[in-house]
């Protein structure tokens, strides 16, 4: 783990990072120890988990610049221990830090053979990726509203799976040498689904596209959960308020958009009222103070991915039923953040959407405590 850890530190201890993150870049959470992977590893599935018969040939690892690095790390380390060979593909806004993870790995005595770095600037590599059966693909919620871009890799899926079916219908069982462009030391095309099983009744399963959730941090206040990551004290509101905006806007939590931020908090009925006005009056406090700016991978553009999903996110969770009752708002004057009140846990928003640099104040019943 240490030199792993040694690795992910590399990058912000060098200055690459401060054009993507900007102050953030100094934040812990760019530079894990040992511990911090290890933890994290501890609580990341594996790539397997869930498919009985996987069988990846490699495991392509998307990096992704909203996750803590100490997750990115157990992700590969997942990826190592079901897979013969890792594909690192870059990320833009991440300089270097797939080619240290590399480094890093080699150095700690494994294979160099089992790692590639390839460039994921233009997504290309990760589509390619996507459409060989044999290779998992592991990556991290983008596109968490709209889903476009998952939902084209599932595409590109289903179309080698069904290429893989056409060739057993045709009785193709010879094995294909060489591996496919971009995507260097795969294995080529799949045997047809006949030298897999019998006759070739059953094909070969194809391996996952691991779409990882963001981690969805959510807190109590007044009410025990055992789904929640803490709770937050009821003598002193205003104090409470501001650990709120802090872990759910702050630095640290990458002005929202970091895949650990906090998403939501739990609240006691009776206590929603006056939090809420402690909530907006720290939320006006904080307006325009450069803490809670987002990083400029976030706003570089009006059209970047994460303020499309913000906007994409507001409509929807409008039309839920939720309560607007702040935005918070680049320079620029685009919306860079959402705060949204009457929110249950019924609701898809709640539950299985994720809208980046959003928090929900949920009211808790009863029937909370025990979940």
């Amino acid at each position: 783990m240490a030199p792993l850890a040694q690795a992910l530190s590399a990058a912000a201890a060098q200055g690459r990072l401060d054009g993507a993150m900007g102050p953030a870049a100094g934040d812990p959470r760019f530079s894990p120890g040992a511990k911090e992977v290890e933890a994290a590893w501890r609580v990341t599935e594996a790539v397997s988990a869930g498919h009985s018969s996987f069988g990846a040939t490699a495991v392509a690892v998307a990096l992704q610049p909203s996750e803590p690095f100490a997750y990115l790390g157990a992700r590969v380390l997942r990826a190592l221990e079901v897979a013969s060979r890792v594909l690192l593909i870059g990320h833009p806004e991440l300089p270097g830090v797939d080619g240290d993870l590399r480094a890093a790995l080699a150095a700690a005595g494994v294979e160099g053979s089992r790692l590639a770095v390839l460039d994921g600037a233009d997504g290309s590599v990760l589509r390619e990726a996507a459409s060989h059966p044999t290779v998992a693909v592991d990556l991290v919620d983008f596109d968490p509203v709209e889903g476009l871009t998952l939902d084209r890799l599932h595409r590109l899926r289903g179309l080698a799976a069904k290429g893989a079916a056409d060739g057993a219908a045709v009785g193709s069982s010879g094995r294909s040498s060489g591996g496919p462009t971009g995507v260097p030391g795969t294995a080529g095309p799949e045997p047809a689904a006949g030298d897999w099983f019998g006759l070739g009744a059953i094909g070969r399963p194809l391996t996952p596209i691991v779409s990882r959730p963001r981690l969805a941090r959510q807190l109590t206040l007044g009410i025990h959960s055992a789904a929640a990551e803490g709770a937050l004290g009821e003598d002193d509101l205003a104090e409470s308020a501001e650990q709120v905006v802090d872990r759910a806007f702050g630095r640290g939590a990458l002005g929202g958009f970091a895949s650990d931020a906090v998403t939501s908090v739990l609240v006691r009925p009776q206590l929603l009222s006056r939090f809420t006005a402690c909530l907006l009056e720290t939320l006006e406090e904080t307006e325009g103070d450069p803490w809670f700016t987002p990083p400029p991978w976030v706003q570089r553009t009006r059209r970047a991915l994460p303020l499309r999903d913000v906007a994409a996110g507001r409509r929807r969770v409008l039309d839920e039923g939720a309560t607007l009752i702040h935005e918070r708002e680049l320079p620029s004057g685009e919306t860079c953040g959402l705060v949204l009140t009457n929110v249950e846990r019924r609701m898809k928003l709640a539950g299985e959407m994720s809208v980046p640099g959003t928090l929900f104040l949920v009211r808790a019943f009863d029937t909370d405590a025990a979940q």
